[in-house]
């Protein structure tokens, strides 16, 4: 019975402990995708502020000798960091700074689509948008007049942000496994005690009672204690040795009144036949 009151606590246990490992991890994961965006936000934001210095000057995006320096330099503090590329209003590559990861692991081509999309959006917004290897943002390049002259793309690599969750929820399980096997040991522990009298009573009272039903007489009680269940136990002995002697007793006066019933019809032939003799 201690085995499957422990194990129901344990499913209990676990169910809550899955339920609060879901729910930190899903706040986590909200967390981190957040934080990494407004990263990402700042550093493509700290670039457009640079480039656009530039063409505040009346330089032209694909003239401007300085921004290859600019991309590298801005680059070499990430190395997560796999391209920074300046595309002109007809999505032609002006400038494009390339990780050397990206030669042992290609990724895919940018989407057009998407960067039409950047382009042609009116608000200095950064534009966020992710596939299965990488984590891109993008945002328009504004001259001083409000024309739109081109765009900056940053793609970031996708499996650092895959790995800090997995690092995230996998310390997540194994806390909650840590307390799981705690507690379960603790719930174990404590049914174990609580049980533990009532079991050795009720080995005791079975003892009993197979005692009673083999007709062995108990002559002293094995419990000890004033509990309410070894007091019901002695009452119960005791009634029992009174009914058997009742029962012994009984039988003797059975057997008496059988004799009597016998020997009484005897006596008036045995009168008669001593009155002839006479």
């Amino acid at each position: 019975m201690s085995l499957k009151i422990t194990a129901t606590i344990t499913v209990l246990i676990a169910f809550v402990l899955g339920l609060a490992v879901l729910m930190n991890y899903a706040k986590f994961e909200r967390t981190f995708s957040n934080l990494t965006q407004s990263r990402l936000a700042f550093l493509i934001q700290d670039l457009r502020d640079t480039l656009e210095f530039g063409l505040d000057l009346g330089l032209d995006p694909a003239a401007m000798a300085n921004t290859a320096a600019i991309l590298t330099r801005e680059a070499t503090q990430d190395p997560h960091i796999l391209s920074i590329s300046v595309f002109d209003d007809q999505k032609r590559v002006l400038h494009q700074y390339q990780s050397d990861l990206l030669k042992h692991h290609p990724v895919a081509p940018l989407a057009s689509a998407w960067l039409a999309t950047v382009l042609q959006t009116i608000a200095k917004t950064p534009q966020h948008v992710s596939d299965s290897e990488t984590l891109m943002v993008g945002i328009p390049l504004v001259n001083n007049f409000g024309r739109t002259v081109g765009a900056l793309i940053l793609r970031y690599d996708r499996s650092f942000y895959d790995q800090e969750l997995q690092h995230t929820l996998f310390d997540l399980i194994r806390a909650a496994l840590l307390i799981l096997v705690a507690t379960s040991l603790a719930a174990w522990l404590s049914v174990w005690l609580l049980f533990r009298s009532a079991r050795r009573e009720l080995r005791q009272v079975g003892a009993a009672l197979e005692q009673f039903l083999e007709n062995r007489q108990v002559s002293a009680s094995p419990f000890e204690g004033d509990s309410a269940l070894k007091v019901l136990h002695v009452a119960a002995e005791q009634k029992s040795q009174e009914f058997q002697q009742r029962l012994v007793q009984a039988d003797r006066i059975l057997h008496l009144e059988q004799r009597l019933a016998e020997r009484i019809p005897s006596l008036p032939e045995e009168r008669q036949r001593d009155g002839e003799r006479q």
